[in-house]
């Protein structure tokens, strides 16, 4: 009796261990994804792993498994592996009808587009010492996360530009544009009749006129330096602090509606000729570049950053900009040389002026403030 019970319990188990081996994965959902489809550099968010089994049959255990690239940090390291990418596994063990969410707190470290990817999911059989793989986890495609160059103080570069600005400006207050409206003032005997707020007149007793602003179309045009010279201590660590620098400085000319427009020595899909952002206003403009400078540019092709200033100031000699399209240049490298300062003359011409800012660290002041790091050079025309 006591063989023939074993023999009945053996097949029971051999019978439940097909069964399983063969229903375990159905109605089975596994996701990683990130909180927020895209963060700043230094800022946090959640990574969420969600399992949903919808069965009646429970899974005593089972295995998530999945990577990401460096340049995140979990909280919490446990079940954490580094190497060249974040190796992450856990197991859970999930009822019939049952829907498990865990979310990891993560610090976004440096900027970059960051995926999950090599997502496994595996049942281990404690009856039999054999491991299921499920053939394919289910997986959004847009489950990606880009991560923002970091906000940085850019004060001393803006208050740079912010004296070119005000000397162009100065120099068009003659020219108002009858669709800025400034403010009211009481009439004088040069005032028009048509500049009579009538409203503001009954109100007041006496005769009030609108006053308006002159069009300031000056725009920021931004050439940022992306490649890493070897010779030039801590070259990595100043490109990201350039990248940075020129994303914050654009954000805070929009934080005040000032147009600008950025030059990456990156070669784009026409070979030799770099990326342009005309300009930086409008709905989604802002956000397209931003997802471009998480590009990895030790991964693509690059220009000279005084081969790429010739080709402007040659496009320039070809179509000249027109006289209501005013620019003020910033050049933003960590490269001193004097071929760069020429070439730079060269596309300034006449009647145009620049700030060269210079990204620069040495090994005894590596730990200084961000503006330690940064020397404005102010360049004129030589026309």
């Amino acid at each position: 009796m006591i063989a023939v019970f074993l023999l009945g319990v053996a097949a029971v188990l051999l019978l439940y261990g097909f069964y399983y081996q063969k229903r375990w994965f159905r109605a089975l959902s596994v996701e990683v994804r990130f909180s927020r489809p895209h963060v700043y550099a230094k800022g946090t968010l959640e990574l969420t792993e969600v399992i949903e089994n919808r069965k009646k049959l429970s899974l005593p255990v089972i295995e998530i498994g999945f990577r990401v690239p460096r340049g995140l940090h979990f909280t919490d390291v446990e079940n954490t592996l580094e190497s060249d990418y974040l190796y992450k596994r856990d197991l859970f063990a999930v009822a019939g009808m049952e829907r498990i969410v865990r979310r990891y707190p993560v610090t976004a470290l440096k900027r970059g587009f960051y995926s999950v990817s090599q997502l496994t999911c595996q049942s281990p059989s404690r009856l039999f010492g054999m491991t299921y793989i499920m053939d394919q986890p289910s997986q959004k495609e847009d489950s990606g996360l880009y991560v923002y160059p970091a906000f940085v103080d850019c004060s001393l570069l803006l208050r740079a530009v912010e004296v070119i600005l005000g000397e162009r400006e100065s120099a068009r207050k003659i020219y108002e544009d009858p669709f800025v409206f400034s403010s009211i003032r009481p009439y004088t005997i040069r005032d028009p009749m048509k500049t009579v707020n009538w409203k503001a007149t009954a109100k007041c007793g006496f005769l009030m006129v609108n006053t308006y602003a002159s069009t300031a179309s000056v725009k920021v045009r931004i050439f940022l330096d992306v490649s890493a010279d070897p010779g030039i201590p801590f070259s990595d660590s100043l490109r990201e602090l350039g990248i940075a620098m020129a994303a914050s400085l654009i954000r805070r000319l929009l934080k005040g509606q000032r147009d600008a427009s950025l030059v990456v020595n990156c070669a784009a899909a026409a070979p030799g000729r770099p990326i342009s952002f005309p300009s930086c206003l409008g709905s989604g403009k802002m956000t397209s570049l931003e997802e471009f400078l998480t590009t990895d540019f030790d991964r693509v092709p690059l220009l000279g950053f005084e081969e790429m200033i010739r080709q402007e100031s040659e496009m320039r000699t070809r179509v000249p900009a027109s006289g209501n399209d005013d620019e003020i240049f910033v050049f933003l490298t960590c490269a001193d040389r004097p071929s760069l300062v020429r070439a730079i003359h060269t596309l300034l011409g006449k009647d145009r002026s620049a700030v060269l800012a210079l990204l620069c660290r040495t090994a005894d002041r590596k730990h200084e403030a961000q503006e330690g790091n940064l020397h404005i050079l102010p360049v004129c025309d030589v026309g």
